[in-house]
């Protein structure tokens, strides 16, 4: 009991010389206040986890939010210290996650595959078009994410349903014609530097080298 009452004073005086600190300006308390409604969160499907652990094998369907709670939290802790720009994906990214635990740790149901193929498909093709600012020309790759989806299915033991192929093939083919359809101009543009990039190398291979020839024939004109 002694050591409860040590340890909750300290605590309350730490928190006290931190109050006071901050509010006579000394210490900056913005970045803790921004940083701490992630913590409650993670601290939440933490919970959810244990929950699980202390049910095991049973209790699986705690893994869903403790796996879509722990998402959250990590992408709002790397947007409140980075900035939101690159990391708001993981928001699309965290019930797939959350899905792929109760898969994982469940009972292996195919199904489940579906919509964390889809949405894991989306959130890379958000990512990619946010790192490179390539919006105009992935954006195709949302009707590729069904197909990933329904690939996972088959080969997740659907392998006889060859049925499944069909849409498969037909949204990625979709997926692939409007891709090249639209960034034919990109790569149209990029040829053109390329192709004028091996034209300056010529140039300067051409006058870098030794015109041995003309320079053989001279000689043998010369006897």
């Amino acid at each position: 009991m002694k050591g409860k009452k040590y340890l909750t004073g300290i605590l309350l005086i730490f928190v006290g010389i931190v109050m006071i600190l901050g509010n006579v300006g000394i210490l900056d308390m913005s970045w803790m206040f921004r940083l701490s409604w992630p913590m409650i969160i993670l601290l939440i499907s933490g919970f959810f986890f244990m929950g699980y652990l202390s049910r095991r094998p049973y209790g699986t369907g705690l893994l869903v939010p403790a796996g879509i709670l722990f998402t959250v939290a990590a992408t709002t802790l790397f947007g409140e210290l980075f900035g939101y720009r690159l990391v708001w994906p993981g928001f699309i990214l965290a019930p797939a996650f959350g899905l792929f635990l109760l898969y994982w740790f469940g009972s292996r149901s195919a199904g489940l595959l579906v919509p964390i193929g889809i949405l894991a498909t989306i959130s890379s093709i958000c990512f990619i078009s946010e790192l490179f600012n390539i919006w105009s020309i992935t954006w195709p790759g949302f009707i590729l994410a069904p197909a990933v989806g329904l690939f996972l299915l088959y080969l997740a033991g659907n392998q006889n349903n060859s049925a499944l192929l069909v849409p498969i093939f037909i949204l990625t083919a979709l997926s692939v014609l409007l891709f090249v359809l639209f960034s034919f101009g990109r790569i149209a543009d990029m040829f053109k530097y390329l192709f004028g990039g091996v034209l300056i190398l010529g140039g300067i291979l051409m006058i870098l080298g030794k015109p041995r020839d003309s320079y053989n024939h001279d000689d043998h004109s010369n006897f």
